[in-house]
């Protein structure tokens, strides 16, 4: 038991470490000063634009003063119109903060002020997945209790279930899956299962819609990149979505690729010819922000893409080539038929000149009109165009 604990104390206290280390990133940003919607490189369900626009600054002050625990002043603020779910650069709100310290009473304040017990971060995460992988079963009785959701799937296909190591965390999340009647199997795939169907049908339509998502402009194929939805990704290629889209931050599909370390996405979009050499924002290339292991699968795939670059500039140049030929040799052909079809007439007007001076001749000369008529016959069937 204590040797259970002190693997909770080290999980919480690796929690807090990251929190920290992102609050710090947060506060030394150019992004507490820019609308959240401008922001992260998150994978939170696509919403259409046109969501408020809240100032950085603003959360950076709810946010601090939810850490510090002072519930009046977090009282003080949503008085005067703070965002109770406002998140950082990394879409961890105040509620995901209370959980990861471990800190009930202000969970408790937070969820009884409306907060949203089911909001996710940039990596899918629910307060309710920290409060599993941390091993806080106070906590995640609480949120449970208050309606939060055992079957929602993070960014890497976990349930807040598949997080947990404690015997009695993980029997109590498994006993409200049953209770809640959740099919975690179709929960992993029900994302992907959307997009599939959005991509068949912007297929079917050849028409595509303009979804990304608030914070990030991250579109379809930066989720489908990111998540390996290999099937989804085809589709999206297919029905002509841009390969080199950017979202907010300057980041496209292959960045979100190469950083989620998703070897087959990469070498998907390498194929179909995106541009694996475009920068981010800060200057960053898919190289630069790629998983270590995929640096060298990143640089095959670079040469092979050169190769297929040459191979479809010399085919082009080819069929150009026979084009051009083709159509030099049909201009040729058509003026042939112009000068024919100059010529005919006159040859008609000769027969009816013929015909009319044998029907004005003698009877006598009748047999020799009528073999004159047939030769001029034959003579109009050798030049008709087969």
């Amino acid at each position: 038991m204590a040797e259970l604990e002190h693997l909770g104390g080290k999980r919480a206290e690796s929690a807090r470490m990251r929190r920290a280390e992102q609050l710090r990133r947060w506060l030394g940003s150019l992004t507490e000063q820019e609308p959240a919607e401008r922001r992260g490189a998150g994978r939170q369900p696509l919403t259409r634009r046109g969501s408020p626009r809240v100032r950085f600054e603003d959360g950076a002050v709810f946010l601090a003063a939810c850490s510090s625990g002072d519930t009046d002043e977090v009282r003080k603020l949503l008085a005067r119109g703070a965002d109770i779910n406002t998140v950082n650069v990394d879409g961890l709100t105040a509620l995901h903060q209370a959980c990861i310290d471990e800190n009930l009473d202000m969970v408790k304040f937070l969820v009884e002020n409306r907060a949203n017990v089911n909001q996710q971060d940039n990596e899918g995460w629910t307060p309710l997945h920290a409060a599993a992988s941390c091993g806080y079963l106070n906590i995640a009785e609480y949120f449970i209790n208050h309606g939060a959701s055992v079957g929602i799937v993070n960014s890497e296909g976990e349930v807040p279930s598949d997080l947990a190591e404690e015997p009695a965390m993980k029997d109590l999340l498994l006993e409200q899956v049953k209770k809640q009647g959740v099919d975690l199997e179709q929960s992993r795939k029900e994302e992907e299962q959307q997009l599939l169907q959005d991509a068949r049908q912007w297929l079917n339509s050849g028409k595509i819609e303009d979804v990304r998502q608030a914070r990030s402009g991250a579109t379809a194929l930066h989720v489908a990149a990111a998540k390996g939805y290999s099937e989804v990704l085809r589709l999206l290629i297919q029905a002509g979505y841009e390969l080199n889209v950017q979202d907010y931050d300057g980041w496209t599909p292959l960045h979100a690729a190469a950083h989620w370390g998703v070897k087959e996405a990469c070498s998907i979009l390498a194929e179909a010819l995106c541009d694996m050499d475009i920068r981010n924002k800060l200057g960053q290339t898919p190289f630069d922000v790629a998983d270590e292991g995929l640096v060298e699968h990143l640089e095959m795939l670079q040469k092979k893409q050169n190769v297929l670059r040459s191979e479809k500039e010399t085919r082009n140049k080819l069929i150009e080539s026979d084009l051009n030929s083709k159509m030099q040799s049909g201009f040729f052909k058509n003026k042939e038929k112009m000068l024919y079809e100059e010529e005919t007439p006159k040859s008609q007007e000769m027969e009816e000149e013929n015909k009319e001076s044998s029907s004005s001749s003698s009877e006598e000369e009748e047999g020799e009109d009528e073999a004159s008529e047939s030769e001029t016959e034959k003579e109009a069937v050798l030049f008709w165009p087969f």
